[in-house]
């Protein structure tokens, strides 16, 4: 019972719940991309943005990740109306055409009950159950069906992709909503959401 709760408990899943886009092609393949993760945490953060870029540039884009780009830089840090502008700015002069945003947007406990099914089990004092000839002997028997319970944690993650070409009310081309669900190990997690963005980019 035990190992099952721990197998189900180690699953982990990606989808898209919505998603919004500005155009009906993106035509972002032959610009440079610059693809942000925006975490406190820097392990998930150089994770996440290495996987995406590696998936994009196996697609044919052109990506990089900005921690290799910008290393000094906080993704987290809140930038004002005022410093939209120079921020810009900089990304032109660093030839950085479109940036790609994920961010945390929501998480949420939840505990689910699950069957691993039905389990059988001998009993030595079969006169309590009804009894069956084995080989062995009288033997008794019965069924218990099992029911784990499994806590797990729902992650909304957003990722938003802005062209800095266009006009400001124009920049932002799609937006992508992801659920991940109970996430196991940060490698796993990784790549599905990687795939789960840039399956959304390609179409």
């Amino acid at each position: 019972m035990l190992i099952v709760a721990s197998l189900l408990s180690g699953c982990s899943s990606v989808k898209v719940t919505d998603s919004w886009r500005g155009l009906k092609t993106l035509d972002i393949k032959e610009k440079n991309i610059l693809v942000v993760s925006k975490t406190k945490n820097k392990t998930t953060r150089m994770r996440f943005e290495k996987d995406l870029v590696q998936n994009l540039n196996k697609n044919g884009f052109q990506a990089v990740e900005a921690h290799v780009k910008f290393p000094l830089s906080d993704p987290q840090k809140e930038v004002k109306n005022e410093e939209i502008d120079q921020v810009i700015e900089n990304l032109w002069d660093q030839c950085i055409d479109i940036v790609i945003v994920s961010h945390l947007v929501d998480s949420k406990e939840y505990t689910t009950t699950v069957s691993n099914g039905d389990s059988y089990y001998s009993d030595p004092f079969s006169y309590r159950y009804r009894r069956y000839r084995s080989f062995y002997g009288y033997q008794g028997f019965y069924s218990n069906h099992n029911t784990v319970e499994i806590k797990g944690t729902k992650y909304i993650v957003e990722t938003l992709v802005y062209d800095l070409a266009k006009p400001k009310n124009e920049q932002l081309l799609t937006i992508i909503t992801l659920e991940v669900d109970n996430p196991s190990t940060l490698g796993s997690v990784s790549k599905d959401f990687s795939n789960s963005i840039v399956k959304r980019l390609v179409k």
